[in-house]
């Protein structure tokens, strides 16, 4: 600044006019407002890289999707599939598959043995004796985005039954569309169901008879299934059905 010339008043070349007396006193007073507001500028920047850090890994809790998310190693993974496919699901103009329509209730459904993002394995299997919701979702697919923060909202009020395991796939990934990576979408979400990966192929989604997205295959305790629904699903519309699901009596 003492480079530029200034038309009028000098403020700087006056400080040089004053009595040596004053000089140093006028120092330290500008060295000490520098100093104060490094030392603020500097609290400030702390604590709100800490503010973003916090927001960032808040929600992450242990052992879930969004924690295998966090330390993501890859975004797709092998999957191994043990038993019959789903039948096809079928035509109907509802999200939720009438029972009496569909053909893959009352069967059970392969297993499946996969990955997670962070490399850990995950393993789906209908005879486990658990009851569950397996849900098939694509990172690009606006439905899927609008429905995954209401379900974690859902669990996150208390309301999935203690009986009744979630799981999530993530499949039909591609690089060049939106809300790509998909790990950064569920750590974002702070989703809490375990997540397998599918492979590039979608074998896991074809193995289930994924017909679009979200998807949602329901199952017994018994390992058979009970309700199949695609689309976006209304949340009051899927917590009724997960809630019968945990009060049903296995299916022989």
């Amino acid at each position: 600044m003492n480079d530029q010339k200034h038309e009028g008043a000098d403020p700087y070349g006056n400080l040089s006019n004053r009595t040596t007396g004053n000089r140093p006193k006028t120092g330290l007073m500008i060295v000490g407002a520098t100093i104060a507001v490094v030392i603020l500028l500097g609290a400030v920047a702390f604590f709100v890289t800490r503010s973003e850090n916090n927001s960032d890994t808040a929600a992450i809790s242990e052992d879930t999707g969004a924690e295998a998310a966090q330390n993501a190693k890859q975004e797709q993974a092998s999957v191994t599939v043990i038993g019959e496919p789903l039948p096809a699901y079928p035509q109907t103009s509802s999200m939720v598959a009438p029972p009496a329509e569909d053909p893959a209730v009352g069967k059970t459904p392969p297993v499946l043995e996969g990955f997670s993002f962070d490399g850990k394995a995950v393993k789906i299997d209908p005879a486990d004796g658990r009851a569950k919701v397996v849900i098939f979702v694509a990172h690009w697919c606006p439905h899927c985005q609008a429905e995954v923060p209401l379900i974690q909202k859902w669990i996150d009020e208390g309301n999935q039954p203690e009986n009744v395991d979630f799981y999530a796939v993530s499949t039909s990934v591609k690089r060049d569309q939106a809300n790509y990576p998909p790990s950064k979408w569920i750590v974002k979400e702070g989703f809490t169901p375990q997540v397998m990966l599918d492979n590039p192929s979608g074998t896991a989604a074809q193995a289930y008879g994924l017909p679009g997205f979200p998807y949602f295959v329901m199952m017994d305790s018994a390992g058979k299934v009970t309700q199949r629904a695609s689309g976006e699903v209304p949340i009051d519309q899927f917590g009724t059905l997960v809630t019968a699901l945990g009060s049903q009596t296995p299916t022989p």
